[in-house]
């Protein structure tokens, strides 16, 4: 029997906050696990699964997602489960919009990713903010003086 603390989050947002869960590690996968946390609430979903030993340390992410064996977390000693509902922003779009480059919508995904991988990201995050900045104030330089 496997005691995990189990979250569920849709971009940085929680679904289902971190709780105690227990289950079988024996013919069990992740999928019936996200299925008994969210009560099949979110079966149509893409979901990325990520886990960890203890808060200290970075999320690692499942290769197999939700087709993987809970038997791994209870051989190597992980106890925190982190089901990430994977959001397709450009789905909202018209086609039109979608072929051209956004840049509200990559700092969106850079955000995304941040939350789900380690502080590396930190720096690419904080270039792009800084590029953002830039164009905004331009942008607003043409727009006065025009």
């Amino acid at each position: 029997m496997l005691y995990l603390l189990v979250q569920v989050n849709k971009s940085i947002k929680y679904v289902i906050p971190e709780h105690v869960v227990n289950i079988e590690s024996t013919a069990n996968k992740f999928s019936n696990l996200f299925g008994a946390v969210t009560a099949g609430q979110y079966d149509n979903k893409e979901v990325q699964v990520f886990i960890r030993r203890e808060k200290s340390e970075s999320w690692r992410e499942v290769d197999n997602r939700l087709n993987s064996d809970l038997k791994t977390l209870e051989v190597f000693g992980f106890l925190q489960v982190r089901f990430c509902l994977i959001v397709n922003i450009n789905s909202d779009m018209p086609a039109l919009t979608q072929s051209k480059p956004n840049a509200f919508i990559n700092t969106a995904n850079i955000i995304n990713k941040l939350h789900h991988s380690d502080e590396s990201a930190l720096l690419t995050i904080t270039v792009l903010c800084i590029e953002l900045l830039l164009v905004i104030m331009i942008a607003s330089k043409i727009i006065i003086f025009n």
